[in-house]
Order: structure tokens, then C-alpha cells, then sequence
């Protein structure tokens, strides 16, 4: 396989397992899973996994002041608050919808650290973000991603979803602790997401034994997040964090296939719009800038 196309087949395979996202959500509470229930068995089966995946390599999970701070304040921010304003969101709205604001992660990333003082703000970045934010603002429109007017609040609910992202993304740059293995942040992180999700589901009354019906689904929720959290860090140690963020464009994609090919969801003409300033907006946020030679 020619070297520029290497990164290819492990994005594809994570935009796709990442774009399924709400496609198990929607299933399972269709189900009657609480949505706060379907987060807290899907962080801790994952947990579980990268656990066991960091025993077999040999890594050890840190438990120092530093490294539970981060693992709280990611797993808080990246993890309960985005599920429960996702997964409580999610069946209201059509899961492409859902796959469409996805993308807006890494563009407010790069607008908080600009905000912040981390990178610096350039007008090709703010010209990105205007293109992302009115991408959304065509998706919510009639004739596009929101079949039902009636669904716009849960849509904009759902628009939180990706500034709770960018948040995780933010403050794990700041509070992660020098030289510890990814795939050990990573399970801490799950683990500290699980246990607040749990809090979060028995405060809103949401925590049962998970039913039986519907079991196999939540675990192979739990196996693909793993999955997804195992080629990310692979995807960021082997080809960087410029190509790895590429992915929202092919979660988008794949979020409206599983969306037209489970639920029969058919978005309107707007999508193609839409997705196009999302797309627009995505590429001069987070491509780099090429230098000019003379």
C-alpha cells in the first residue's frame, strides 16, 4: 500500500465504529435501557477491556494525586456530561443528525485553545469555525437532518455534545501527567467516566440491573468502544494528531449510512449542504496551512 495511504484503513474502521455510536443507543432504548444506564455499561465494558489489554501488554494503570485528577476531570467532561446530554438526546433526533455536529469537536477544541492562550487564533481557523457552526445551523433546518421541527430542542440539546468534547480534549492536554502510556490514560479515563456515569445514572433514578434484552448489544457497545479507544491511540502514535482528527469526516458519513441503514432515516436535500460548511469548516480548522516557497 502506497506510504500517503496507510492511515487510511484504521480512520475508516474508527469513523465507523464511532459513527454506529448512536445507532446503539437508539436501539437499546428503544428497548426501554435509560440512557444514563446504556452510558455507565458502556464505559465500564470498555474499561474492562483496556484493562485487561494494559495487563497483557504490561502497562500499568497509575493511580498518583496527578493521574486521578486527570482521569476524573476527562472522564467527567468527555464521558457522564457528553452521555448524558447525548444519550439523553439521542432518541429524539435522527442518529445522522447526531453524526452531523460531531465534527464541531475538534473545531471548538481549536477555538477554546486559541481562547486560551494554547494556539494561536488565525482567520483561516475563525473562517473555519463560522463554516462549521452554519453547517449545523443548515442541518437543524427544514428540509435537512431534522425531519420534524418538533425535534429541535433535543437538537440543540444535542449540540453540547461536542463543547463537552472539546472541553475533555482541552483540559487532558493541561492535566495529563508527562510520560505515561496512552492506552493507560485512556482506561483510567473510561473507568473514572464509568463510575461518575453510574453517580449520575442512580441520582436520576436510571440505575437497574442492566435487562437482559438487549444485553448482547450493550456489550458489543462496550467491545467497539474499546476497539475505537485501541485504534486512536495506534492512529495518534503512528501517522499524528492532524491526520487522526480527519476522522469526523468519516464518522458524518457513516453515521448517516447506519442511520438510512437501520432506522430508515432519510435525510433532506439540505444534508448535502450541510455536511459540505461541516466539511469546509472541519479542513481549515485542523489541516495545516501550506507554507509558500518563492
Amino acid at each position: 500500500m502506497p506510504e500517503a495511504l496507510r492511515p487510511l484503513p484504521p480512520l475508516l474502521l474508527l469513523g465507523t465504529v464511532w459513527g454506529a455510536t448512536p445507532a446503539f443507543v437508539k436501539h437499546l432504548a428503544a428497548l426501554g435501557w435509560p440512557p444514563m444506564l446504556i452510558a455507565t455499561c458502556a464505559a465500564a465494558g470498555s474499561a474492562a477491556i483496556l484493562f485487561v489489554a494494559c495487563r497483557a501488554r504490561g502497562i500499568d494503570v497509575p493511580l498518583s494525586r496527578a493521574h486521578l485528577r486527570h482521569y476524573a476531570v476527562s472522564g467527567l467532561f468527555g464521558m457522564a456530561l457528553a452521555n448524558l446530554v447525548a444519550f439523553t438526546s439521542i432518541p429524539h433526533i435522527p442518529a445522522g443528525f447526531f453524526s452531523l455536529i460531531v465534527p464541531l469537536s475538534p473545531i471548538l477544541t481549536v477555538l477554546g485553545a486559541a481562547a486560551l492562550g494554547m494556539e494561536r487564533a488565525t482567520r483561516r481557523r475563525l473562517v473555519g469555525t463560522v463554516l462549521g457552526f452554519a453547517g449545523v445551523v443548515v442541518a437543524m433546518r427544514p428540509g435537512a437532518a431534522l425531519p420534524d421541527p418538533s425535534m429541535l430542542p433535543w437538537a440543540l440539546f444535542a449540540a453540547l455534545t461536542p463543547a463537552c468534547y472539546a472541553a475533555s480534549n482541552l483540559l487532558a492536554v493541561r492535566l495529563a501527567p508527562q510520560g505515561t502510556a496512552p492506552l493507560a490514560l485512556a482506561t483510567g479515563t473510561l473507568a473514572a467516566g464509568a463510575l461518575q456515569a453510574g453517580i449520575v445514572a442512580t441520582l436520576l433514578g436510571q440505575m437497574q440491573v442492566p435487562p437482559l434484552d438487549g444485553a448482547l448489544v450493550s456489550a458489543l457497545q462496550a467491545a467497539c468502544t474499546a476497539g475505537a479507544f485501541m485504534i486512536y491511540f495506534r492512529s495518534l502514535a503512528a501517522h499524528g494528531g492532524v491526520v487522526t482528527s480527519q476522522t469526523g469526516y468519516i464518522i458524518t458519513l457513516t453515521g448517516l449510512a447506519w442511520g438510512w441503514a437501520l432506522f430508515g432515516e432519510r435525510p433532506g436535500w439540505l444534508t448535502i449542504p450541510a455536511a459540505s460548511l461541516v466539511f469546509a469548516g472541519l479542513a481549515l480548522v485542523t489541516l495545516p496551512e501550506r507554507k509558500v516557497t518563492r
